[in-house]
């Protein structure tokens, strides 16, 4: 599973793990992405809401990364409702989304 810009780095190793039989699957905030890119699942999250205006500069950004992980942790409860149980998860560390995945999944092995 990678998180938000997919394809990016993974544009060519993807594609790859779903040729040698590995179920991938990535979470986009795209709207209108399709169902699957190239034998990998896409599943699209959205955030609730935006940064909070005024907001003092030295909390700005981790309230930004907090709400795009709060958005990527529900995602992640549906889809793991749904029975999805990855193994392994792959995540930049910079955007946020990885905060919360370990709640949900705290036996899969996860890279940052």
């Amino acid at each position: 599973m990678r998180i938000q810009n997919f394809p990016g780095q993974f544009k060519h190793l993807a594609p790859a793990l779903v040729r040698l039989g590995h179920e991938v699957t990535a979470m986009t905030m795209v709207k209108n992405a399709p169902p699957q890119w190239q034998g990998v699942r896409l599943v699209q999250y959205r955030v609730a809401r935006g940064s909070t205006s005024g907001i003092h500069p030295w909390v700005a950004d981790i309230e930004t990364k907090t709400i795009r992980g709060e958005a990527c942790f529900r995602a992640c409860l549906k889809m793991k409702a749904e029975g999805f149980n990855p193994e392994v998860i792959v995540a930049h560390p910079g955007w946020g989304e990885s905060l919360f995945v370990k709640k949900v999944w705290p036996e899969a092995k996860l890279g940052i």
